[in-house]
């Protein structure tokens, strides 16, 4: 019995060294957990749970039409990853999330029933180092967030794209990166189906609060003829308390043999904070093409998260949930002219609110058809229930102008969500 109680205390000893050493070795902060991996490997755990309602009254259906009638429904995200840094210069990220191949949320009522399905939303290796040119420089592999600027031409951040990405800081200030990114895979043994991405990027700090950016990316796909390109220049920041944003897209190149690119968008966005509030105000263009010019496409072509699933990009209603001057939902600036005047309130530590009215036009129509798109009225207000705990009510109304046929038909989404983070 004397021998075994020796035993157990001298492995309760030798264990305790050991959980120091790794306490020691990762250098955990106070507030989080440690999880022990092998080696020198340092490993964290985060991840998201939000649930959602919704209520919609009336809806644009297709085309132009206003729809009658109303739903309401809950959906849920899950998410959770593992970063792992196995040493100062190499790391790795993985994150999976609840939902079924593109659709990151599956919808309450499934009868007695498991919600289906788990896909990768991010899964890439880092590496980084100064040995190759002597300043900061790095290879980023695989499926990860990727977007340009302001997000106005490329925002994929909500699904990622798989991509290999060379970045190299030869200053603190500037910041280099090289891009090759794979759109779409067609027959693996035929090249010419492939869409690919080539994209060279540049930003510069011009102080510690104003940062500007150039960045070219070139869309191909041979068999079809298509080789779609962007120039984009952009630039946020202060200056005397007033923040701004701002980006230029110039697109070019061909979208067939017979078809030529010819869209352009611009966005300028202005804040001034007054602690608690903060107003803003928004211009955004992307041109339009009404078909009159067979050989050229005149209209801005974004590339932004466009599922069942994607990011709300600026309106709640117009762009986020019914049918734009475009003909479909998320599609950016596509054909799209806004005026936006928006204020943010801090009521209390815990209570964030904030109020968004927007003029929305068509910026090029056929003939006879009306630009009015209709105006909207966005609210939303954010409660810290507690520590990472976020309870949020989102409220928006669109009143169709005529472009739409019928502008007696308000369009009315709410929606409330409970999120916690970890």
């Amino acid at each position: 019995m004397k021998k075994l109680l020796a035993i157990l205390l001298g492995a309760l000893f030798v264990f305790s060294f050991a959980a120091s050493a790794f306490a020691i070795h990762a250098e955990i902060p106070s507030e989080t957990q440690a999880v022990v991996a092998k080696g020198a490997t340092q490993i964290t755990i985060d991840g998201e749970l939000r649930t959602r309602g919704w209520y919609e009254k009336n809806d644009i259906v297709g085309g132009k039409s206003v729809g009658t009638g109303s739903g309401a429904w809950y959906d849920e995200r899950i998410r959770l990853s593992v970063d792992a840094k196995v040493s100062p210069n190499v790391q790795g990220f993985v994150q999976l999330e609840s939902g079924s191949g593109q659709s990151d949320i599956y919808t309450w009522g499934n009868f007695n029933s498991k919600p289906t399905g788990v896909s990768v939303l991010q899964a890439w290796i880092l590496y980084r180092g100064t040995g190759l040119f002597g300043f900061n420089s790095g290879l980023k592999i695989g499926h990860m967030p990727l977007a340009l600027g302001e997000k106005q031409f490329f925002d994929h951040t909500k699904f990622g794209d798989d991509a290999i990405v060379f970045f190299m800081d030869p200053t603190k200030e500037m910041h280099i990166g090289l891009l090759a990114v794979k759109f779409a895979e067609g027959n693996k043994k035929v090249n010419g189906d492939d869409l690919d991405g080539y994209v060279g990027l540049m930003t510069y700090k011009l102080d510690a609060k104003n940062t500007v950016g150039i960045n070219y990316t070139y869309l191909n796909q041979s068999m079809n003829r298509f080789s779609h390109q962007d120039l984009g220049l952009h630039a946020n920041g202060n200056v005397s308390g007033l923040g701004y944003r701002t980006e230029l897209d110039i697109q070019f190149g061909k979208l067939s043999d017979t078809v030529k690119a010819k869209g352009w968008a611009f966005l300028l966005g202005l804040n001034y904070a007054m602690d608690p509030a903060n107003i803003r105000a928004t211009f955004g263009y992307g041109s339009g093409d009404n078909g009159s010019d067979k050989t050229k496409n005149k209209a801005f072509i974004p590339y932004v998260d466009a599922t069942t699933t994607a990011d709300q990009h600026y309106t709640l209603v117009y762009e986020y949930q019914v049918a734009t001057t475009s003909g479909s939902r998320f599609t950016g600036l596509a054909n799209t002219t806004y005026y936006n005047l928006g204020l943010d309130y801090k009521v209390s530590p815990e209570v964030k609110a904030s109020v968004d009215g927007y003029i929305i036009r068509a910026s090029k129509t056929a003939a006879g058809v009306s630009k009015d798109a209709g105006w909207e009225l966005d609210g939303k207000v954010a409660y810290n229930v507690a520590k990472n705990l976020v309870y949020q009510v989102d409220a928006g109304y669109l009143k169709t102008g005529k472009f739409y046929g019928d502008a007696k038909k308000g369009i009315t989404v709410l929606r409330h969500m409970l999120t916690l983070s970890f």
